[in-house]
Formats: C-alpha cells, structure tokens, sequence
C-alpha cells in the first residue's frame, strides 16, 4: 500500500508544478481556506456546547459574512468563464452541486443572523421556531458536503499529483 502524503504545492509565483495556467495558491485563497477550517470547527462548537454560543456565535456569523463578501465577487466573475470552458460535464455537475450546497450554507446563515441584525437595528422580530430549526439544519448538513466540496476541489485543481 503506497503512503498518503500531502501534495507539493510550489511557492513560486503561487503556482503549482506542471500547471501551464498558474493553478496553485496564493495568500488570500490560504486566508479563505484557513477561514472556512475556522469556521467549521466553531460551528461544530456551537452545536456540540450551546451554552457557549455567546462567546462563538459572533465571530462565526462575522467570519461566515467576512467570507462570503470575499467570495462572492470571485464566483460571479469566475463562474460564467468555467462553464463556457469547461470540457467536463461531470467536473462541471459536481461543481454546481458543490456551489449550491455553500449557497444553502450562506443563506441559512444569513437568514439565522438575520434576526440578531434587525434586532440591532431596533426592530424585534423572530421566525417561528420550526423555521430556526430547519434553517439549522440546512445549514448543519450542507457544512459537511460544503468541507469535502473544498477539498475534493483543491483535489483536482489546486494539488498536483505526481506524474500528472
């Protein structure tokens, strides 16, 4: 059996060996990785200790905004690109499924936090409690598909593998 390792990723010019367009890191898609591993890891907190939600429950919901403003702009501008030159169709139907699971990710996030914002904006207004608790779980279950969604594509994009 062959030992896992993890894949070179080469420091220069944040580009990846063997990849004629430059497809490996840079600082900012590292920051966004490390953000979404942070955000993962205090939504499990959350969920496992609710007790302690004051204390994670605003850096995840600033954490989860501060990473959807980052990537927002990103996907609307690389979106229509991909799929115009996309030679995969199953490279493609995944990716889309991937981006509509973080959609539901950041919408039911959105969509919880929503009436702690109005609140501070002066207005008291709460859901019914069965639409809190299916938004909680949207956004439970589509973290999962969301973080193997990641990886699957720093995978097959970001990480080469050897003789590839």
């Amino acid at each position: 059996m062959a030992a896992v390792a993890c894949p070179a990723i080469a420091t220069a010019r944040g580009t990846a060996p063997n990849r004629p367009h430059g497809h490996g890191g840079s600082l900012r898609s590292a920051a966004q990785g490390a953000g979404f591993a942070a955000l993962l890891v205090s939504g499990l907190a959350l969920w496992r200790w609710p007790g302690q939600s004051l204390f994670l429950l605003w850096p995840h919901v600033g954490g989860g905004a501060a990473l959807l403003a980052a990537l927002a702009p990103w996907v609307v501008r690389h979106l229509p690109a991909g799929l115009a030159a996309s030679r995969r169709p199953g490279f493609t139907q995944t990716s889309l499924a991937l981006l509509a699971l973080w959609l539901a990710l950041f919408l039911s996030g959105l969509a919880m936090a929503a009436p702690a914002l109005l609140w501070f904006a002066g207005r008291v207004w709460f859901p019914a409690r069965e639409v809190t608790e299916a938004l909680a779980l949207v956004h439970f279950w589509a973290a999962w598909p969301a973080a193997g969604g990641f990886v699957l594509h720093l995978g097959l994009r970001h990480w080469p593998r050897e003789g590839a």
